[in-house]
């Protein structure tokens, strides 16, 4: 179930990103990503079509927004669930030794046989 209410969720983000990309801006760079913006307002009409892309923009974000809060509810875990360390029950790390260095002779003092 938790399965299909992800997929559910990327659906609706994907169409989420479509639906803002297509909505005319300031600056009509719709022509830029493919101009489907443009065709959706010859079909029907442009202020339709905003009217539209709004709500759709809408529907879509709190969708997904509830989606999102069900996933988080039933699916994940809950606030007072104790989890333990992944590492409880390994072995402890073993400390390794180091070598000491090799202990080099110091040149005696110049002037001395």
């Amino acid at each position: 179930m938790f399965t299909v209410v992800v997929l559910l969720m990327v659906l609706i983000s994907l169409l989420l990103i479509a639906a803002v990309l297509i909505q005319p801006g300031r600056g009509e760079l719709t022509p830029s990503f493919g101009g489907l913006g443009g065709q959706f307002g010859t079909l029907f009409g442009m202020r339709r079509t905003a009217d539209f892309l709004i709500k759709l923009t809408i529907g879509l974000g709190a969708a997904l927004l509830v989606l999102s809060i069900i996933a988080n509810k039933f699916f994940l875990g809950s606030v007072g669930e104790e989890r333990e360390p992944v590492t409880v029950g390994a072995p402890a790390p073993v400390p390794q030794s180091t070598p000491a260095p090799p202990a080099t002779p110091t040149p005696p003092p110049p002037g001395t046989p």
